[in-house]
């Protein structure tokens, strides 16, 4: 037996293709709508459905529509999408409550005249055996195999109610519904059509079982073990397995027992997928989607590497049927195959997929002025004022005299989400985006130690933006501008937007940054350094053209953007340090920091100037990078630190000694306290301090952060159940016998190896090891820049290289 593979379809609440159903669920998105059915309690029946179908019964239009979706996915792998003439085998649900035999023969036959019926979830390999015994026979080259199934209806659910799960069992997975279709050929077929296989499916078996739905018969696995003995002999053991081995106890211990006696056919580390986990349960359907996610699985590379391209993907129908395929997956990039988008791996490249082109909306109409409004308003309450007097409300109704039983499921109409099916994939990147914006903020101030799943998770948010629809870089594009005021969805916009093959991504890139409020300079260094991550043709442009804007952010962007890029010319720089606008000198501040000591000579008396005539920012900014070339005298400036308000404290760190700390204790009386001050004292590791930092403690605001200062001056004296605790910190305090001379990190006299383990530790976050950076490359003269803004690979090397040097320095 062989049967090739040509097209896929899947349709269920995660989405309406293949590729949703690869890239949605790794994203864990979207959130299902709540469920719109009532048991007679009035509580809420938890249910899945597609909201792009309403939800009423689950009938054979129903199912019909869920089919057709994934019949046109499928057929779609054809010249001309034609399918007539194929033969249709249709696996369905066995009649019940709600979907009688003549509903589901009605069924079968609208997918096909003479369509041939099957059913339950091991119904499809069934079906797959006798396809291929057609074939063999000369009967036509090509089927069409379908499975749907749908409990997303009141009789479905109601039914399902009378046969309640045992609490005591692993709970099953919640209703859901689906359908899957897979086009199958001959290699002979195949090859006349020219259509490349997305795989193979080598060998299909069924038998019946002992245990099924509808009794309490043991699960002995027996049938499920010699189906599995009976496959072919892979090349090697099986590395992937597509089933249903978290449904339910009798599915998981018939797994679990067949693996148990069969371990010589499968890695002991194979990879397994359950859909039904991620979706919801499926019934009937469950057999062909499961074969459907296995091939689109292992087609767009969403396995692991070592899983291989053989597989195996089995189910069991409620009758206890048991059923299992062997499968094989077509090489990715093989000769005559469409291109397949691939998940990201490391990094950000921009891919391209089927689309909508961005075209920048037109000019907003002005808002009405201020005598519209009262125009308006005064039309309004005139239309109120012209309405009836009486405003006597009608009769209620009348009781019923007997209260009839409550049902045991009903729709309630009002919970019932609607929407259509470019609005749901609009969502799914309304909810991919948040999450980017939310993990690029982890990535910023979560622990180090965190960075590789962060950033695993927001490469996987970045496939699914990137999978959802044709309108997916419209509606980013649109997701950025709602959020404006964010910088974090700046982050996320930017990136996104960038993922996007094509020159109209940059351009909607280009078009967002000149929306951004003009006084929004946290957006500069959000937006470039999301940019800055991405690997794609034309950024350079992008960057030289954002540049020269007159927007000052924009402007801004540009100039950090070419600075991460390496790609500022000297020219630029010395623009970009002469501009009126704050963010843009600040921009090249940071430029100036990446140039090799020589050429950064050329603007130190720039960097002087600004110092002392500069806006507060600007001239912390420029002392900095002084006070870290060497310039250690600014931090005791007087002027300066009038200039630079609290923010001077954050320079005692880079060059200050116990003996400055009447300075800074001075300079902290005259400001409210904030987190990074509390962070630039502990680091700052003067005995004194303690004190100041003890009485954060009493500030709710700040009392965690005066906590974390504490640990970082002393070390984990205090256990943490005590650590809000004053007293506790005192006591430790004088345990200790500190030397009012030295400086302190972690409860241990300052060392640069100290520095250098805090660096390395991962405790950190990345805010907290620019600083302690910063910290080591003034007390060591190391005038180099260290980035660690970048991907997880990247920055790890960059700092180990760093805290190379650093630790042999010291």
């Amino acid at each position: 037996m062989k049967l090739t593979v040509l097209g896929l379809g899947l349709v269920s609440p995660a989405g309406a293709s293949a590729r949703d159903h690869v890239f949605f669920p790794r994203a864990g998105a979207p959130p299902p709508p709540p469920s719109p059915f009532i048991g007679p309690d009035g509580r809420r029946i938890g249910a899945r459905y597609c909201p792009w179908i309403r939800p009423s019964q689950a009938d054979g239009g129903r199912l019909l529509a869920l089919a057709r979706g994934a019949v046109a996915e499928a057929l779609a792998a054809l010249p001309g999408g034609d399918g007539a003439g194929i033969p249709r085998f249709v696996v369905t649900p066995a009649p019940r409550p709600g979907l009688p035999e003549g509903a589901l023969s009605e069924l079968a036959r609208a997918l096909g005249p003479a369509a041939q019926r099957f059913t339950g979830a091991a119904g499809a390999f069934a079906a797959l055996a006798r396809i291929a015994e057609l074939l063999a026979g000369g009967a036509g080259g090509a089927a069409l195999l379908v499975g749907v199934d749908s409990f997303a209806g009141v009789d479905a659910l109601a039914e399902r109610r009378r046969r309640p799960e045992s609490p005591w069992l692993l709970a099953p997975p919640p209703p859901s519904e689906g359908a899957g279709a897979l086009l199958v050929a001959s290699a002979e077929q195949a090859s006349r059509w020219g259509v490349a296989g997305v795989g193979e499916i080598v060998a299909s078996r069924h038998a019946p079982g002992r245990a099924t739905d509808e009794d309490d018969e043991p699960v002995d696995a027996a049938a499920m073990t010699a189906l599995l003995r009976g496959l072919p002999a892979a090349a090697g053991s099986i590395q992937a397995v597509f089933g249903q081995g978290r449904v339910g106890a009798l599915r998981c211990r018939e797994w679990q027992f067949t693996t148990a006696r069969c371990a010589e056919r499968l890695s002991p580390s194979y990879f397994d997928r359950c859909l039904e986990v991620e979706v919801g349960e499926l019934g009937a359907a469950a057999g062909v989607m499961g074969l459907a996610c296995a091939f689109a699985t292992l087609r767009h590379g969403a396995a692991p590497a070592e899983a291989g391209r053989s597989f195996v993907a089995w189910a069991i129908s409620r009758d206890g049927t048991r059923g299992i395929a062997l499968g094989a997956a077509a090489r990715t990039g093989a000769e005559g195959a469409l291109p397949v988008m691939m998940p990201l791996s490391g990094a950000v490249i921009a891919r391209g997929v089927e689309r909508e082109a961005f075209v920048p909306p037109p000019g907003e109409a002005e808002e009405p002025g201020d005598e519209a409004w009262i125009e308006e308003e005064a039309g309004g309450a005139g239309a109120a004022s012209s309405g009836a007097a009486n405003d006597v409300a009608p009769a209620l109704p009348e009781l019923p005299r007997e209260s009839a039983p409550a049902p045991a499921v009903r729709l309630d109409a009002r919970r019932v989400i609607e929407v259509t099916l470019a609005g749901f994939y609009a969502s799914v990147v309304d909810h991919c985006a948040e999450l980017v914006a939310a993990l690029a903020r982890d990535r910023v101030e979560g622990r180090r130690s965190w960075l590789p799943e962060t950033e695993a998770r927001m490469l996987r948010q970045i496939d699914a933006i990137v999978a959802a629809g044709p309108r997916a870089l419209i509606e980013v594009a649109a997701f950025w501008e709602r959020w404006m005021d964010d910088p974090w969805k700046s982050f996320a916009g930017a990136l996104s937007l960038a993922a996007f093959e094509g020159d109209d991504a940059l351009a909607a890139i280009h078009r967002a940054a000149h929306l951004i409020p003009q006084d929004a300079e946290d957006h500069a260094i959000a937006v470039a350094e999301a940019l800055a991550l991405v690997e794609r043709p034309g950024l350079a442009g992008l960057a030289r053209a954002l540049s020269a804007s007159a927007h000052p952010i924009a402007r801004a962007i540009g100039v950090n953007l070419r600075s991460m890029r390496g790609e500022l010319p000297v020219e630029a720089l010395g623009a970009a340090l002469a501009d009126e606008h704050d963010a843009v000198v600040r921009a090249g501040i940071w430029g100036c920091e990446q140039l090799p000591p020589a050429q950064r000579a050329h603007f130190v008396e720039r960097l002087r100037e600004l110092c002392g005539g500069a806006s507060p920012d600007v001239a912390w900014s420029a002392a900095r990078v002084l006070v870290i070339g060497g310039e250690v005298g600014l931090v005791r400036d007087e002027a300066l630190s009038v200039r630079l308000g609290l923010r001077a404290a954050e320079l005692f760190p880079l060059a200050g000694e116990p003996g400055d700390w009447p300075r800074l204790e001075s300079l902290l009386g005259r400001h409210r306290p904030t987190r990074a001050a509390l962070s630039a004292v502990a680091r700052f590791g003067c005995p004194a301090s303690a004190g100041w930092i003890i009485q954060r403690l009493d500030d709710e605001a700040l009392a965690d952060d005066a906590a974390e200062a504490l640990r970082t001056l002393l070390g984990p004296v205090v256990e943490e159940a005590r650590e809000l605790e004053a007293g506790a910190w005192r006591e430790a305090i004088a345990a200790q016998r500190l030397d009012p001379k030295r400086r302190y990190r972690g409860g241990r006299e300052f060392s640069i190896a100290e520095a250098v383990e805090e660096c390395a530790s991962g405790r950190l976050s990345r805010l907290a090891v620019e600083a302690r950076v910063d910290e080591l490359r003034a007390r060591l003269r190391l005038p180099h820049a260290v980035d660690v803004s970048g991907f997880w690979a990247r920055a790890d090397t960059n700092l180990v290289a760093f805290l190379k040097v650093a630790r042999s320095r010291g």
